[in-house]
């Protein structure tokens, strides 16, 4: 959905379907901003609003909740990918790291604080431990799970104003 908002946002024939957005919006996360700046434009991105497709925003929210569902930390699926692939006691480390990400608000902006306590209250068990702890999970296997941690990483991170200001995502403004 955020492609097909992108790619409608991008065509100037649809403009009575556009909604007007703030251009700081596009800072909530690195990943997405990159990718919105690339199919808008240096110019669409540094104005005051930005004329973006419905569509857009709301595969905006799904791909933000399905990044919080991946995060490596106890029942949630990114926590049951981490344990298959790297074992237990590495789930134990990405929670702890993921908790102190959490706790400090740099993994997604303002959501995070609430998402943390979520899933410090209501997941924070690790899995059940794995039928078969003998046989190793394959490279390959190993190599996906850390390409959708980095993923994850990408979607939730936030653009601060330098980098922002850098990579021309939003338009910066500085008193």
């Amino acid at each position: 959905m955020f492609a097909v908002g992108l790619l409608l946002s991008s065509n100037p024939d649809a403009a009575g379907d556009m909604v007007q957005v703030p251009s700081t919006l596009f800072q909530g996360s690195l990943l997405l901003g990159l990718i919105s700046r690339a199919t808008l434009g240096y110019t669409a991105m540094h104005a005051s609003t930005v004329t973006i497709h419905p569509l857009m925003i709301a595969g905006w929210c799904g791909l933000t909740t399905s990044a919080f569902n991946m995060l490596p930390v106890g029942r949630l699926d990114g926590g049951r990918a981490v344990q298959g692939a790297f074992g237990r006691s590495a789930l134990i480390g990405f929670g702890l790291t993921t908790y102190t990400l959490l706790g400090l608000g740099v993994l997604g902006g303002p959501l995070s604080l609430p998402w943390g306590l979520y899933v410090l209250i209501c997941q924070r068990n690790p899995e059940k431990p794995c039928l078969n702890d003998v046989s190793e999970v394959g490279t390959w296997r190993k190599a996906f799970v850390t390409v959708g941690i980095v993923l994850v990483l990408l979607t939730l991170l936030p653009v601060w104003d330098e980098l922002a200001e850098e990579l021309g995502i939003g338009l910066v403004t500085t008193f």
